[in-house]
């Protein structure tokens, strides 16, 4: 008996998978062509800035012979600024070249498809003779204006 049931968990549990949100699918897709996805570029642009910060507070604080100060630290805050610019630097140039291949893509879906999107139909306004004709016609029909539109069209 226990048998059964711990294989129906398991036809429950293979059966039942959980489904990917969309961004989690680009992501995949995005990092298996070779790129970071974009929260990925902008987390290490953030960290690279920080690290930049930190490291010219570190030289800085060297150099003003600021108390506690030492070269170590001269040496971390130049360790610092370079791996702060190396992430920047990576960050962008991925940054830039998911914005072009977007920017292809959407020239090659232009190209691929050139029929042009149909645009929404422009309303066309009625003047007010227009509206006063239709309005006769109603009346001519036999049907009866509500009040508040008969005194609309009196003034």
């Amino acid at each position: 008996m226990e048998d059964k049931k711990k294989e129906k968990l398991v036809q429950e549990e293979t059966s039942v998978q959980p489904e990917e949100n969309k961004e989690e699918k680009e992501e995949q897709q995005e990092t298996s062509q070779g790129g970071l996805p974009v929260r990925s570029c902008i987390l290490m642009l953030l960290a690279g800035l920080y690290l930049l910060y930190t490291g010219y507070k570190l030289c800085q604080n060297v150099l003003t012979g600021v108390e506690g100060g030492n070269w170590g630290f001269f040496a971390a805050g130049v360790g610092f600024l370079i791996v702060g610019a190396v992430m920047l630097f990576i960050a962008g140039k991925n940054y830039l070249k998911r914005e072009k291949e977007k920017k292809e893509a959407r020239e090659k879906e232009i190209q691929n498809n050139p029929l042009p999107k149909e645009a929404p139909e422009e309303r066309k306004t009625m003047s007010i003779a227009e509206r006063a004709r239709l309005a006769q016609n109603l009346s001519d029909s036999g049907e009866e204006e509500p009040e508040e539109s008969r005194e609309n069209t009196e003034e």
